[in-house]
């Protein structure tokens, strides 16, 4: 990708102070070229990282750390949101868990990436939540308060050279990964994941339809690809992944480990021309 030169036009940095017992938020906006980077650390709790580059960039980042302490378990919520786009650059957003109630939720280390490169134009729509329990994406509520991507998912692009990237791992490091990559355009809608528990497990993409609001509108993780394009998905476990079949349908796949590390594996890889989706790319494991 060529070196991006240029000026941030406007950039908005918000922040209260944080004290016991109080709210403490991060907003940024920008608008501009060249570029720009915003981190948020909630204490102990989570921390993440936005960065974008391009001849033309915009967007907002919002992150909040609700010093609550639930349950009395000395874990914070914490959530965090990007909303952006870019022309001829790059946006970079991630996300970790650093903090649990681990008798009964084991560790923290919960780790969500997500990343849109292209010569054409890009852009995304992601939020995540932390708590004593575990790491939530659920989108339906961020995308009803800010809005959604042009075409109503979390990652799109268009251009001559593009590439969406979207990683959710636990606290073993064990994981998913969603990639497109092309000429043309490209569209991922992921509603929800979570990751977390005693058991260390994470799910992208094959939650509940039905009373699990992380997941309920349309549904399953979508993919849709025009022009000529590469689409992979990759997944790594201990003991066992479930591919597909989300919400009230059986699994379409179900692949064992032993209990050794990676054990289990799903590596999926799709070379289209022309126009291709994909409705129910979604996975699980622990």
């Amino acid at each position: 990708m060529r070196a991006i030169l240029g000026t941030l036009i406007a950039f908005l940095v918000l922040a209260a102070i944080p004290f016991a017992s109080a709210q403490t938020t991060v907003d940024s906006y920008w608008t501009g070229s060249g570029f720009m980077s915003t981190s948020f650390v909630a204490g102990d709790d989570a921390h993440s990282y936005f960065e974008t580059k391009g001849t033309v960039i915009m967007g907002e980042f919002h992150g909040k750390d609700y010093d609550d302490n639930p349950c009395n378990y000395k874990v914070d919520t914490v959530s965090s949101f990007v909303k952006a786009s870019v022309n001829n650059g790059y946006m970079k957003f991630e996300n970790t868990r650093d903090d649990s109630y681990t008798p009964m939720y084991g560790n923290a280390g919960q780790y969500t990436y997500s990343f849109i490169g292209t010569d054409g134009t890009g852009e995304m729509m992601f939020g995540t939540r932390t708590n004593y329990a575990e790491m939530s994406n659920c989108q339906y509520g961020w995308g009803k308060t800010y809005g959604w991507t042009t075409n109503g998912v979390n990652f799109e692009a268009t251009g001559n050279n593009y590439l969406i990237d979207h990683v959710l791992t636990d606290s073993s490091g064990d994981g998913a990964q969603v990639t497109a990559y092309g000429s043309g355009s490209a569209q991922v809608k992921v509603m929800g994941e979570k990751s977390g528990g005693k058991n260390s497990y994470f799910n992208m993409g094959r939650l509940p339809v039905c009373g699990d609001g992380c997941a309920w509108d349309n549904k399953y993780a979508k993919f849709s690809g025009s022009g000529t394009g590469t689409f992979e998905v990759h997944a790594w476990a201990d003991t066992q992944l479930k591919v597909g079949g989300c919400g009230n349908l059986p699994c379409s796949m179900t692949i064992p480990g032993d209990g050794t590390d990676n054990s289990a594996q799903y590596h999926l890889k799709v070379l289209y021309a022309g126009t291709w989706s994909y409705s129910d790319f979604g996975v699980s494991g622990n």
